[in-house]
């Protein structure tokens, strides 16, 4: 295909239909060859950034050669900066001559000087239009010193993004400070965003109190307003002039949901780089979702590129039915094409007029799957594989047209009923109403006892018929089978603190004791005496229990028999803690232990209680006397998916509860009470999960109804990160339903959550 070479028309080949991809530059092998030739037909090294001057010239941050890559608008491609070596040696001369370290990111002014994020180097280089390299900010450091002075002077910490506007700020992204940083035409350096403590607050306040979480991409619009794409928040967030910081894009959570909707109320995964064009539509690189999105000006986001699979097909033909691989950069020509650094394919591919393009309709259903399928079963035993089939489109979906095929590995058979190894299931009289009900596309599957230990691999398929999507449908589901051993005793198992309690003077927590097999081997001591001393500071208090997380049966949970003695100082349990010996007890087993630190207790890291189980070596407990309580106070609550039903209808919602910076909350039981946007009222049906965690740890919780349904009160303790079944985020799924008499249409945001002490949160709510 000829390339156009008029003015501002970057090397898109023309021809194409809008929408249309095609390769620009780079044959999908990583490498480099040599300068001069065809872009489409020599290597890349994982492209990262991307930029377009006003004479359409392409300038691409080849990554891993360390090399800034220019493509003409006829298609050939040179190297305009870095050579090939990774490092620094000094400014002043040209710029192809010098090295360059993993160079993420490039810009270019209305003058034809080019601006380079030289990632590792912790500087921003700056190359003139005769080809001079110099540095315009970063001393070379990694870090963060001040504020106010000269930009070549101070430290960067990884600048990640480069973004310039109108009047020749330019901006850039620090990765690992956690801050996006202005440098003014006289070179003086100040903070636009972030505190530097990673993380997410709220929105709607000065942008340089607030945090960020590994900023990336960088644009600026006509207006001067300064777009952010906030890879670890999964968020783009928008600071206007005057300094004010919100979110345009993404909830938070790390995902994909739908298009179609608001771009504020739905999932992105990873965000990496954004463009604006001059009709104020915003692209955004959705890295791990394998997409470029389009959010327009009236806030409602769509698809250009990519099908959600990662991968390389052809190019040719419509860019949001094909597959990119983590796109990262993205620009826009003068033309309207859109540029994408099409990162894992070693690519750069370009899309024909994609202000003009109509992305497809989202599918009247998006159905998947979520995978049932146990890591470890023992050889004899019977357990559940395949999915359970969900939809999170805004459609309901006949099951006559979803049908879930299992192909069993060879030594696996089915249940009661299954001939051979292809088992099927197909949903006909069953609907599938977005966002609730599922289907049950889990088999009964068993290792006879002739199956000889290993793995062994089956291959699930949900195939959609009618007008469904097509994605998320095939999965490969492995078993590991274990061949059971004697039963031993209790010096077979292995015992550990999982987690160590830390609490202030007078408060109270609990601690893990983890029992497990190392071998997976079955082990059944029978009924034994475990003696557990606390350590200074600590007594026990409380009711110790037990719990199977792994259990092939669902979580089996239990109080265990136990008295306290000593003054608290010494607990006495009376238990059998047995370890796969049937689906009910696989894998490991938890015990719970509640403690209180003393009034009177020291500050300080004390290692000297211990664990002594039966004949087993007794094991270390550690405890930790903190000088402050971490409270409710300590968490941060955000709505990470917003209601949607029609009048009568109900809906499910969930509330994402987080510590700052990741550090132990255990509160205790406390209040939470969860006013209802108008339009709605709460069903009182309200469950909580820890989904970071492998296996998933769920269950309900306790509420009441108050108000007519207008106000829902939750008593729970919302703990988090105090071991290995708590970490990281808590989600908490209430159940609304929208008033007959609701006005179909309209979303309010009148709603609000307020945990313990906490200030209320906003809450929204659309009424289909």
């Amino acid at each position: 295909m000829a390339t156009t070479t008029s003015a501002g028309t970057g090397p898109q080949p023309s021809g194409l239909a809008e929408g249309a991809i095609a390769t620009v530059a780079g044959n999908g092998e990583a490498g480099y060859v040599s300068d001069g030739g065809p872009g489409a037909l020599t290597k890349l090294y994982h492209p990262e950034g991307v930029a377009v001057d006003k004479e359409g010239n392409l300038y691409i941050a080849d990554r891993y050669n360390h090399r800034i890559r220019k493509v003409t608008p006829n298609g050939i491609i040179t190297t305009v900066a870095g050579n090939g070596t990774a490092g620094f040696v000094s400014d002043g001369g040209p710029a192809v001559a010098t090295p360059l370290n993993q160079p993420g990111d490039v810009v270019v002014d209305d003058a034809g000087n080019l601006y380079i994020a030289d990632l590792v180097n912790h500087r921003i280089r700056k190359v003139s239009p005769s080809g001079v390299i110099t540095t315009v900010a970063g001393n070379g450091e990694a870090g963060y010193v001040s504020d106010g002075g000269p930009a070549i002077a101070t430290r960067l910490h990884y600048p990640h993004g480069v973004a310039l506007d109108r009047e020749g700020n330019l901006y850039i992204s620090e990765w690992s400070g956690h801050r996006v940083r202005k440098v003014n035409r006289n070179g003086i350096i100040t903070t636009v965003a972030g505190n530097g403590t990673a993380g997410y607050v709220s929105d709607g306040g000065p942008a340089i109190a607030t945090r960020l979480h590994t900023p990336d991409g960088l644009a600026v619009d006509r207006e001067g307003n300064l777009y952010i794409a906030e890879y670890g928040n999964h968020r783009v967030r928008k600071v206007t002039p005057s300094g004010i910081i919100t979110t345009v894009a993404g909830n938070g959570v790390a995902g994909y949901v739908s298009d179609g909707g608001p771009a504020i109320a739905t999932r992105l995964h990873g965000p990496r780089r954004v463009a604006v064009d001059e009709g104020g539509n915003l692209y955004i690189s959705d890295q791990e979702n394998h997409r470029i999105r389009r959010v327009g000006p009236d806030g409602v986001i769509t698809t250009v590129a990519g099908n959600g699979t990662a991968g390389y097909v052809d190019d040719g033909g419509p860019a949001a039915g094909t597959r990119i691989y983590q796109p990262q950069g993205v620009a826009l020509d003068r033309a309207g094409n859109l540029y994408i650094a099409d990162y894992a394919n070693h690519r750069v591919r370009g899309v024909t007029g994609v202000a003009q393009m109509t992305p497809p309709p989202p599918p009247a259903a998006d159905v998947y799957g979520e995978v049932v399928s146990p890591y470890k079963v023992q050889r004899g035993q019977e357990f559940d594989l395949g999915a359970r089939i969900r939809n999170r489109g805004p459609n309901t979906v006949d099951g006559r047209y979803v049908t879930v095929v299992l192909t069993l590995a060879d030594g696996l058979s089915g249940g009661p009923g299954a001939t051979g190894g292809r088992l099927t299931r197909t949903f006909t009289g069953q609907q599938l109403v977005p966002h609730q009900a599922t289907l049950d596309g889990v088999f009964r599957i068993s290792a006879p006892d002739s199956t000889p230990a290993g793995v062994y691999e089956s291959t699930l398929e949900i195939q959609y018929g009618g007008d469904l999507n097509l994605k998320d449908n095939t999965y490969v589901l492995p078993i590991t089978v274990v061949v059971p051993a004697p039963v031993g005793d209790e010096t077979e198992l292995t015992i550990y603190q999982d987690t160590v309690p830390e609490v202030a003077p007078g408060q109270r927590t609990a601690f893990n004791v983890r029992f497990t097999s190392p071998t997976g081997q079955p082990v059944n001591p029978g009924t034994i005496t475990q003696r557990f001393t606390a350590p200074t500071g600590f007594l026990f208090s409380g009711q110790p229990t037990y719990a199977y997380y792994e259990a092939l049966d669902g979580v089996v949970t239990g109080d265990l028999d136990h008295r306290i003695e000593d003054g608290g100082r010494t607990l006495i349990i009376t238990a059998n803690p047995h370890v796969n010996t049937t689906t009910s007890d696989a894998g490991s087993v938890l015990y719970t232990i509640p403690v209180q630190a003393r009034h009177d207790a020291v500050p300080g890291q004390y290692d000297n209680g211990s664990a002594s189980i039966g004949r087993h070596v007794p094991v270390q407990i550690s405890g930790k006397i903190t000088g402050t309580a971490q409270d409710e106070t300590a968490l941060r609550v955000t709505q990470a998916t917003v209601p949607a039903a029609a009048p009568g209808q109900t809906a499910k919602f969930n509330l994402e509860i987080r510590s700052l910076t990741n550090q132990p909350v255990n509160p205790g039981t406390i209040e939470q009470r969860v006013t209802a946007p108008t339009g709605f009222e709460f069903t009182g049906a309200a469950s909580y999960g820890y989904y970071t965690t492998k296996p998933y740890v769920t269950g309900n919780l306790q509420t009441r109804v108050e108000d007519g349904g207008k106000t829902l009160v939750v008593s729970s303790n919302p703990h988090l990160n105090t071991g290995t079944t708590d970490k990281t985020s808590l989600i908490h799924t209430l159940v609304v339903r929208a008033l007959p008499t609701a006005t179909p249409g309209t979303q309010a945001n009148d709603g609000k959550v307020t945990l313990g002490r906490l200030t209320p949160v906003p809450l929204t709510a659309r009424v289909l």
